[in-house]
């Protein structure tokens, strides 16, 4: 597999698909890959107001805990109604994307709404799959905390600070590498069986069985697929902060010297207004990562293939 074609294709398809940049940026909201998120979110009402009022707010809340209960439920459900809408929009595009970019692959012609069609007609098979791996991650983490708590917990059962102190420093090696040892080839194995349940047709059991083999059979080139885009994040993360430090700096300047210069209100609105023009740059390049990243993956699975039967791999 040539892995400069991989990168190269898969940045093409990104780039001259641009209706995919859609369902690209509700797919990266599961990908642990790259996190948008914290970089876009700054708090900004809060670190305006003084502590005084912070502190006025605060002895209000506890003085009349039950006046705005009414106010806290309905924000309660709007943000798990936002949150709903959010994860089924994810959903969606897991299956669409990984559907649509497999047919481009294969010189199809795909649409908006073809990729919607596939990805609701995929939507159950996505959230069984997604419940599964939570179920696999919990089963494996227990594994791996259970022992190394009763390691560290039997540790400070003594008396002995010598022995809490080498018990503390074998489990926290132990640790790190029994995560890494287990986590990363299940993200590995997720990436494989979304595609072989969505382009192979398997099942959701069987899908993960799939994926397992897969990468199984193909251990060095998966390991090497994941470290390859596992750097393209992290160039690209040091990218977006320079260029977002910069940009930044150049939309906020008007902002930081009205503030400077005691103009309360004025740094208000031009700090909006930069909020504005910057947050809508934030979500396009989220947007063209995620579909990067899936078509990235989705390539991969295709090249390591030449072909399923009844959705298992054959490995080439």
């Amino acid at each position: 597999m040539n892995y400069g074609d991989l990168i190269r294709d898969s940045f093409r398809i990104t780039w001259r698909n641009r209706y995919l940049w859609f369902f690209g940026f509700f797919a990266s909201m599961g990908s642990s890959s790259f996190n948008y998120s914290s970089s876009g979110n700054t708090g900004g009402d809060f670190d305006e107001q003084s502590s005084t009022e912070i502190a006025s707010i605060s002895a209000a809340a506890i003085q009349s805990p039950f006046q705005n209960i009414a106010l806290i439920i309905a924000l309660i459900v709007v943000g798990l109604v936002i949150f709903l809408i959010f994860f089924a929009i994810y959903l969606v595009s897991q299956g669409g994307l990984t559907d649509s970019v497999a047919a481009i692959e294969r010189g199809q012609r795909r649409s908006f709404s073809s990729t919607w069609r596939a990805g609701t007609g995929f939507f159950w098979r996505v959230l069984g799959q997604v419940l599964l791996f939570v179920g696999i991650v919990l089963g494996l983490l227990l594994v791996v905390a259970i022992p190394i708590g009763a390691l560290v917990g039997g540790a400070f059962l003594t008396d002995s600070t010598a022995f809490r102190v080498v018990a503390i420093i074998i489990a926290i090696p132990i640790g790190i590498a029994a995560l890494l040892a287990i986590f990363i080839p299940i993200a590995i194995i997720r990436q494989f069986a979304r595609r072989t349940m969505v382009v192979g047709g398997d099942s959701v059991i069987d899908s993960v069985r799939s994926g397992y083999r897969m990468f199984r059979h193909n251990l060095g080139r998966s390991l090497l697929v994941w470290l390859i885009q596992l750097g393209i994040m992290i160039a690209a993360s040091i990218a977006l902060i320079i260029a977002l430090l910069i940009v930044g700096l150049i939309l906020f300047l008007p902002t930081i010297l009205l503030a400077v210069a005691g103009s309360t209100t004025a740094a208000i609105v031009t700090g909006i207004i930069a909020g504005v023009i910057l947050l809508p740059v934030l979500i396009v390049t989220a947007a063209i990562l995620g579909t990067f990243n899936h078509s990235y993956w989705t390539l991969a699975y295709l090249r390591m293939t030449s072909g399923t039967s009844g959705g298992t791999p054959r490995v080439v």
